[in-house]
């Protein structure tokens, strides 16, 4: 079974984790949905069920292989697009708690 996963090169991750950096409200809020139905089938809060779906895919594990490439039909790529945009707005989460001043460093 081969997957459906094509990795990114450094400018592909580049521009997807720019895209996610400045996404709409409406991308955010469909973002905040795909991380609630991701914990609803007990997944990592902080994460897509997209990236989540790349990950397995990438492992051979037939659900994340069907659902990537069901997402496929809709955006090429879209599992990889989806862990560069994961990363990015983890990055942002961190470097706001970061620079907050409630750490101590």
């Amino acid at each position: 079974m081969s997957s459906p996963i094509t990795p990114l090169n450094p400018q592909q991750t580049a521009t997807e984790e720019s895209q996610a950096a400045h996404e709409a409200y409406i991308h955010r809020f469909l973002v905040g949905f795909d991380q609630f139905m991701n914990v609803v089938t007990d997944g990592d809060p902080d994460e897509t069920i997209s990236s989540r779906a790349a990950r397995a895919a990438e492992k051979g594990k037939k659900w994340g292989v069907d659902l990537s490439k069901f997402l496929n039909l809709f955006q090429k790529d879209h599992g990889a697009d989806a862990q560069a945009g994961d990363l990015e707005r983890a990055q942002a989460v961190a470097t706001l708690e970061e620079n907050s001043g409630a750490l101590n460093k």
